[in-house]
Order: structure tokens, then sequence, then C-alpha cells
């Protein structure tokens, strides 16, 4: 059957719409791939504009097979914590592993006392700690906050109060804050059903210190809608949350200051400067969950996931966007390109001005263990 957007005497392969082209006909389409991305051409091309090449490429192929893990960059090292080695398993691992990203190199570091956890939220505490929060434990879902001392090697559990006793958080969101506190916000349900009418989509503060040793949550807002395997993100003051729910892609709340260094943001911001040169799409992205979005100064890359409209986990989405958001033209998604990598329930950070992917569920709901970084060219 020939594709229905083929045209032979235009195209070399079948073109790949964006959610613009519904409305316009100058859609960007695939060309003859370079180093396995897609590279972007205009269909008219009156009037010049530069072509690229964007997509993940192997950066180390073999490590841990992990899906619905955390993972947060140290300095020169990526570390993974958590998360299931095949697809259905309710037996989350307790293993830590890192990445020297100049070695080359996996290590699984080998400390006891390590939680054992899956669907978590991972920070980064004075480039040094590593704060695990909620999860799924392989008999229910917790609010536990747990934190890894990169330095000492070492497991520290602070006091937590606050949060029902009844209730637990998993596939949520942790977000640092300016002022140093953490905004937890995702579907919040008994500690072990799934029942509808046991969901909320609350926002919690969590306050404290790891030098105090205390931690507490206090209920923050009703006002966000219910979500689970969603990602959050800011653009200046204000907060984006995409997914993680059939409708209402995004969802966004003014004053709000993310906590993250400016150093962070750079590679991101480098690749928004690419989309930029494209025509925005007409209409929001599909529903979506579990994909992973990176937040820059000027914008928020977003990558991969579990459509709603298509069967579930089997062929994990590929698409690759950036959002803006200006006081002049408003929010705006750019379709970077489709990558051949789809994944969900993945883990995506920068390290060292590198933006890395690892791990997730694959085509055939199979697990992978390879790391990869974002290549434009």
């Amino acid at each position: 059957m020939t594709h229905p957007n083929y045209d032979p005497k235009t195209y070399r392969r079948p073109a790949v719409k964006s959610a613009a082209s519904s409305h316009d006909g100058d859609y960007w389409t695939v060309d003859k791939p370079n180093r396995g991305g897609a590279l972007c051409r205009p269909k008219t091309e009156t009037q010049f504009k530069p072509s690229y090449s964007v997509d993940w490429e192997i950066f180390c192929p073999i490590g841990p097979q992990l899906a619905f893990h955390v993972g947060c960059a140290v300095g020169d090292t990526l570390y993974l914590h958590g998360g299931v080695s095949s697809f259905g398993s309710l037996t989350p691992s307790n293993k830590l592993y890192s990445l020297n990203i100049n070695s080359m190199i996996w290590n699984e570091v080998r400390v006891e006392g390590g939680p054992a956890l899956s669907h978590h939220a991972c920070i980064t505490l004075d480039d040094r700690f590593l704060l695990l929060i909620g999860g799924w434990n392989g008999k229910g879902r917790t609010s536990s906050v747990i934190a890894f001392d990169t330095e000492q090697k070492v497991w520290l559990y602070p006091k937590v109060s606050g949060f029902p006793e009844d209730a637990g958080l998993s596939s949520h969101t942790a977000s640092l804050l300016s002022d140093g506190k953490i905004l937890v916000l995702g579907r919040e349900g008994t500690l072990r059903s799934q029942r509808k009418d046991r969901l909320s989509g609350n926002a919690y503060m969590l306050s404290g210190s790891l030098a105090v040793g205390e931690f507490v949550f206090t209920e923050y807002s009703h006002n966000t809608e219910s979500r689970s395997g969603h990602t959050t993100c800011f653009i200046g003051p204000k907060l984006y949350i995409m997914g993680g729910r059939n409708d209402n892609f995004l969802e966004v709340h003014s004053g709000y200051k993310s906590g993250k260094y400016d150093s962070d943001k750079e590679a991101i911001d480098t690749v928004v400067k690419v989309a930029k040169t494209l025509k925005p799409m007409a209409k929001l992205p599909h529903g979506r969950r579990h994909h992973v979005a990176l937040e820059g100064s000027k914008g928020v890359l977003i990558h991969g996931g579990e459509k709603f409209d298509g069967p579930p986990n089997r062929h994990p989405a590929g698409e690759m966007y950036i959002m803006t958001d200006s006081k002049l033209s408003g929010v705006n998604f750019y379709l970077l390109g489709v990558s051949r990598e789809g994944r969900a329930g993945h883990v995506m950070c920068v390290c060292r001005n590198q933006i890395l992917l690892h791990g997730g569920l694959g085509d055939r709901r199979l697990v992978h263990g390879d790391t990869r970084v974002l290549r434009v060219s």
C-alpha cells in the first residue's frame, strides 16, 4: 500500500508530518539518515533553510537494563537507581549504578541500606546528594524521603512527616524550587489500589534539610489535574505540567522559579535554537505518559512516552519536541523529528553539557540498557 503522504517526485522516503501539517503544506520530511538521525528539510525550498540532523546516538552500548528508574548527574558521573528489569514486574531493584562519562565504565555502587523502589522521583542537592522521593517498594506506594551521599558513599534516612498515612506516591514528579523547597506533584493514591474514586491531583510542598535530618510534607494545592507519568519543568516564573493523562496535555501555573543551576540548561538551549528555525505546530502533541523532559532557560525538550491513542507499551513514541513560551507568541511546540529510539519509562539527564538518555521500554516491551547522547548537526 502506498503511503498517503508519499510523492515520488518530491521525496525519497515517505513524509513524516508534524501536527502543523494538517493546516500547512510546507511540513518537514525525512531524508537520508545521518548517524541514525533524521535529516530534515522543508518540502518547499524556494528559500534556503539549513538542514540538520538530530537523534540519539550510542554513547555507551552496554549498561544496566532498567525501566521506571531514576537518574541524576553529579559532576562527571551519571547515577541510576531502582526501577524494574522486565515489563510488568512488581519487584523493584535496590541497586545503585554509576557511569563515569570520561572512562565510559558502569559500576554498581555497593552500599548497604539501599531502598528497593520504582516509579519514584529524584533530585540532586548541593551537587552531592541524590534525594529519592516516594515510589513503589514492591508492596505499596510510599512517601519516603531517602538520600545517598555521593561523597561519603552512605544512605541517609531522614525523619519524614506530614503525608497521609493511608496514601503514597508513584509516577509523580519532584521539582526543586529556587527557595530550596521541593514541589511534589502527581496523582496521590491509596497504598495498594488504583481505584479512581481514591485518586486526586494534589500538590505537596516538601521542606527540610539533610543537615537537620528531617523533611515535612505540607499539602499545597488541590488545583492540579490528576496525572500519572507526567513531567514538570520551568521556563522563567512558570511551571509546565505535561502529559500523564489522555486529555489536557499541558497545564501551566505561574509564580514558581526553578532551583536548577543555569549551567545545566545550556545544552537544552542549544537545541531550542535549532527548533526555532522550524514552523510551530498547529496543535498540542497527543496525550502521553512516562515520557521525559528537561528544561532550559528558553524552552523544554520532550522525548518519548506511551501514547494513549495506540496499543499500550508496545510501541513507545519517538517524537522529539521543543516547547517554548514568550509574551509575544505564547506557548509553542516544535517537532524536532521522530527518533528511531522510541522509549518510555526512561531517564534523560544533562551531564557535563551533554544530553544523555538511558534505558526504558522499547518496542515489544523490551527493557533497554544502553546510554545514548543527543546529537544535533
